[in-house]
């Protein structure tokens, strides 16, 4: 029997410090396609498809190099179709390399792999065997009508309201901001740079500053910390802002969980015990995540001085990080 929507989106709730936004998404879209024909047909015809064959959706399925959002398969003609949605992120390293894996590994004849996202992201394809389609959400929209299913014209508002329903061309707005972005990095960066040598001293390195800038179309503006040689886990310090409407100022620990990460378990029973009144997540791909955040607008309503008070705060969370290191001293190096 086939899940209600409803209990689909449960799981992907709201909760502090993860965006649940790409995952309704995911769901609610897959469910168009298991239960609107014209969506999923309409669909097929962009990937050059055309069948009556039994159709299997399902989402979220878990393999050793990754979890796809949505998987498509036709047994008849040996068939899989991954998807990869994306909103505002982007993929994580080699994450369509990896899904290229388990396409490979598998016992069919036609392979094919969509990177589904808002703005446009060129992806070479090297692999002959497995065809890449490169779509955009707005692809998703034009192709619902008032012929299609309720739930898939809601999604299309959604999309709209979302503003994935027209053309990623600059407008005038687009060029008033850019004036003002070089401003604003200027700010965060006299933040992250005011807490540097007092993070440094206690605790280690920061990446080069203009490796910053690479994480904006993340939605996250941060200086790194890498730590270990060979690389135990990441410290990132600065501004975020893609799980809600608001911007937060914070240090995010990322803390990997791939088999290879001998020690990952120590870290983690470290951390948890150690770092009160920090934030867990254990459910984000192939890492936990603890992290310590305030928003930016709460500096704005109750500091005159605010980047002085931004500082004092990241020093405090510093403190808590060095804390550590009386605990294992060699935590850090």
């Amino acid at each position: 029997m086939r899940k209600s929507i409803y209990s689909k989106i449960y799981s992907y709730r709201e909760r502090k410090n993860k965006d649940a936004k790409e995952n309704f998404l995911i769901e609610i879209f897959a469910h168009c396609l298991q239960t609107d024909e014209k969506l999923l047909l309409d669909f097929f015809d962009l990937l050059g498809l055309d069948t009556d064959e039994e159709i299997l959706i399902k989402t979220q399925a878990t393999y050793e190099y990754g979890r796809p959002d949505i998987e498509i398969n036709i047994p008849a003609s040996k068939t899989c179709i991954l998807i990869e949605c994306k909103i505002e992120h982007f993929e994580r390293p080699n994450q369509l390399e990896d899904y290229k894996k388990i396409l490979q590994e598998k016992n069919i004849s036609n392979r094919h792999l969509v990177y589904l996202t808002k703005y446009y992201d060129f992806r070479e394809n090297n692999n002959k065997s497995i065809n890449l389609h490169l779509f955009k959400w707005l692809d998703i929209y034009q192709t619902i009508d008032e012929n299609n299913t309720e739930l898939s014209q809601e999604l299309k508002s959604y999309l709209k309201d979302e503003n994935m329903d027209e053309s990623k061309n600059f407008n005038y707005t687009d060029l008033t901001v850019l004036k003002n972005a070089a401003g604003t990095i200027r700010k965060m960066n006299e933040v992250i740079d005011g807490v540097k040598e007092y993070y440094e001293r206690k605790i280690g390195p920061f990446s080069k500053e203009s490796s910053r800038s690479t994480r904006l179309k993340e939605e996250w503006y941060v200086a790194t910390h890498s730590v270990g040689q060979p690389y135990k886990f990441e410290v990132e310090i600065g501004f975020m802002w893609w799980w809600d409407e608001q911007v937060y100022l914070g240090i995010r620990i990322y803390l990997p969980t791939a088999e290879k990460f001998k020690n990952t378990n120590n870290y983690l029973n470290l951390f948890k015990k150690h770092l009160k009144g920090w934030e867990f997540e254990d459910d984000y791909e192939k890492c936990y995540i603890f992290g310590k955040y305030q928003p930016v607008g709460q500096f704005m309503i109750d500091e005159e001085e605010q980047v002085p008070a931004m500082v004092q705060y990241l020093r405090g969370i510093t403190d808590e990080l060095e804390a550590l290191k009386k605990i294992d001293p060699k935590i850090f190096k």
